[in-house]
C-alpha cells in the first residue's frame, strides 16, 4: 500500500502536468499545498522531495520549489500529440463573439480602447476637413487615396519597412486585411497554422472562410513552440501562418530577433506565406518600437496587416495591408469584396498623421496603458488564488491570467455576466477551446474602483468554484487586500512585488 506522501506526490505531479505550468515556474508554497490537499506540511515536504528525486520539481534554498527541467520533454511530446488540422464549426465563443463586446457590462475583458483615451478632438477636426473635400471623398479610391497611401508608406518606412505608395492597399480595418490575406493564399478546406492562444478575430476569419487550422502552442502564452511548428510544417500541407510577433493578443508577448529569424526560416523553407497582424505594435512599452516581421522579409513572403483601431479610433475602420509578392492576389480580392475603403476616413487619418501629433499621443497613451496593466497584474497576483500567474506584456493593455488549478473559467463567465461583469474566458482564444483555466482581462479602460471591484468579484468566484481555499466570508476591498499582502511581505511596494514576480 502506497504511503500517504507518495499518493500526494502523484496528485501533485498530475496537477503540474495538467496545469499551465512549464519548466522553471515556481510552485505555490508548501503551506498552500498542505491546505489544498488537506495534509500536513511534513507530508507535502516528503511528497515534494519524492518528486525532486524524479526530476519533476527542484528545490531552491530559501525560495521554494520549482517545476523541474525534465518536464519540458513531456510537454513537447504532448504538444505534438495535439497538433492536427481542425474545423472551427463547433466553437461557441467564436459564434457569440460579435455580441460579447456590446453587452451592458463592466468591460473587464474588452480589447476596445476607452473613448476617453482616443484623440477625439484632433480626429474630429481632420474629419471635418476631409468632409469638405467632396470631389475626393465621393468617389471610389482603389487601391486607396493617394494622400493616405503616402502617409502609410512614410509611417512604415519610419518603423523599419522601407515602402512606397505602390506597396500599400487601404483596408477597412485589420480584420478585413486578415480575411483578404487568407482568401488570397488559401481556399476552402485548406489548412492554416496559428499561434495559440490567439486573437479571436483570426479564428472568426478562419471559420467564415471554412479553413482548417493547426494550433501551434505558445509556452505559457509566451514564446512560440518552434519544435511544434517544425513538426506541423513537416506533416501537414499548410498554406499560411497567421501570427503577431509584436505585443500579441491576448498575452502581450513580443518575439525576440532570433525568434523572428527562426520563424521566417521555418516557413520560408516550405514556401509558406506569413500573415502578420501588427495592430498593437505602436503600443509597445519601452524605448523603441519593435520592428515588424515585415522588416526582416527579403522575399516578399510576409503579408503585413494593421490598422489604427487600437490607437486613433476603432470606428473609423482605417487599416492597411502590405502584401509583398502577393500584391496582385490581394488587390483582386479587395476590389471584388467591396471595391474600396471609404475615402473620407482615409483622408481624415492622413491629415491627422501629417499634423505631427500622432507620436506625441502614442507616448502619452503608452504610459497610461502601462500603468493600467501594472495595476491589474498587481491586483490579480495579490487577490486571486495563490499560484495564479499573469503574463507580463511587452505593450498594449491586455493581461493573460492562468489559474493554478484545473477550472474552466467559462463556468464563472456566465455568472459574472449576470452580475454585470465581462471578462474573456480562455476558450475564446483557441480552436479546440483549450486554455480553459485561463482568462483575459484588459486595461483598455481606466482601472477605477468599479474595475477593481470587478476583479475582486471574479477572484472570489474562482476561489469558491475551484474549492482550493475556504470561501471568503466578507467582501474584500482593493486597499485592504493590498495592505494585508504588504504587511505579510514586509511592507514592500506594489511595484516591487510586480517586478519580482516569477511569471515574467
Amino acid at each position: 500500500m502506497a504511503k500517504k506522501y507518495e499518493d500526494i506526490a502523484g496528485q501533485i505531479a498530475t496537477w503540474i502536468r495538467a496545469s499551465a505550468y512549464s519548466s522553471g515556474d515556481k510552485l505555490p508554497s508548501i503551506r498552500y499545498l498542505s491546505q489544498v490537499y488537506r495534509v500536513s506540511i511534513t507530508t507535502v515536504v516528503s511528497a515534494l522531495r519524492t518528486l525532486e528525486s524524479r526530476g519533476i520539481v527542484e528545490a531552491r534554498d530559501r525560495v521554494g520549489y520549482y517545476v523541474g527541467k525534465n518536464l519540458q520533454d513531456n510537454e513537447t511530446k504532448r504538444e505534438f500529440e495535439k497538433i492536427n488540422p481542425r474545423n472551427l464549426a463547433g466553437n461557441s465563443f467564436i459564434r457569440d463573439l460579435v455580441n460579447l463586446n456590446h453587452r451592458s457590462a463592466v468591460p473587464l475583458g474588452s480589447a476596445i480602447p476607452a473613448e476617453d483615451y482616443l484623440p477625439k478632438r484632433q480626429i474630429q477636426r481632420s474629419l471635418l476637413k476631409s468632409a469638405r473635400r467632396a470631389s475626393d471623398t465621393l468617389s471610389y479610391s482603389f487601391p486607396g487615396h493617394p494622400q493616405y497611401l503616402a502617409a502609410i508608406a512614410r509611417r512604415m518606412t519610419n518603423i523599419g519597412v522601407t515602402s512606397t505608395e505602390a506597396d500599400v492597399i487601404a483596408m477597412s480595418g485589420a480584420q478585413e486585411s486578415l480575411i483578404v490575406a487568407l482568401r488570397s493564399v488559401a481556399r476552402e478546406g485548406d489548412t492554416v497554422a496559428i499561434g495559440s492562444p490567439t486573437y479571436p478575430g483570426i479564428l472568426h476569419a478562419l471559420k467564415v472562410l471554412r479553413l482548417k487550422v493547426v494550433e501551434v502552442p505558445c509556452h505559457r502564452g509566451g514564446p512560440l513552440s518552434f519544435e511544434a511548428l517544425e513538426f506541423a510544417v513537416a506533416n501537414f500541407d499548410i498554406k499560411a501562418m497567421c501570427i503577431s510577433v509584436n505585443v500579441s493578443n491576448p498575452t502581450g508577448y513580443t518575439f525576440t530577433k532570433d525568434e523572428r529569424i527562426r520563424l521566417l526560416r521555418i516557413c520560408g523553407g516550405k514556401g509558406i506565406p506569413i500573415i502578420e497582424d501588427d495592430i498593437y505594435g505602436d503600443l509597445y512599452f519601452g524605448n523603441q518600437r519593435p520592428l515588424p516581421l515585415k522588416a526582416l522579409d527579403s522575399q516578399g513572403a510576409v503579408i503585413y496587416c494593421s490598422s489604427f483601431s487600437k490607437t486613433i479610433s476603432p470606428g473609423l475602420r482605417a487599416g492597411w495591408i502590405m502584401p509583398g509578392k502577393y500584391y496582385s492576389e490581394v488587390s483582386d480580392q479587395k476590389y471584388f469584396l467591396n471595391l474600396a475603403t471609404p475615402a473620407v476616413t482615409q483622408i481624415a487619418v492622413a491629415d491627422y498623421l501629417e499634423g505631427g501629433s500622432y507620436d506625441l499621443y502614442l507616448r502619452k497613451i503608452r504610459k497610461i496603458y502601462q500603468k493600467n496593466v501594472q495595476k491589474l497584474r498587481d491586483l490579480v497576483l495579490n487577490c486571486f488564488p495563490e499560484g495564479t500567474t499573469c503574463s507580463n506584456p511587452d505593450g498594449g493593455y491586455l493581461v493573460w491570467v492562468t489559474l493554478p488549478f484545473d477550472l474552466d473559467t467559462s463556468e464563472v463567465y456566465e455568472t459574472a455576466l449576470e452580475n454585470g461583469i465581462y471578462f474573456a474566458p480562455g476558450k475564446m482564444f483557441s480552436v479546440a477551446e483549450q486554455n480553459a483555466k485561463c482568462l483575459r482581462i484588459s486595461g483598455a479602460h481606466a482601472v477605477d474602483s468599479t474595475m477593481q471591484a470587478s476583479v475582486l468579484y471574479i477572484a472570489e468566484q474562482f476561489r469558491e468554484a475551484g474549492n482550493q481555499l475556504p470561501p471568503l466570508r466578507e467582501p474584500i476591498r482593493y486597499e485592504s487586500c493590498m495592505d494585508q499582502k504588504a504587511k505579510a511581505s514586509g511592507e514592500i511596494s506594489a511595484s516591487t512585488r510586480l517586478n519580482s514576480s516569477s511569471d515574467t
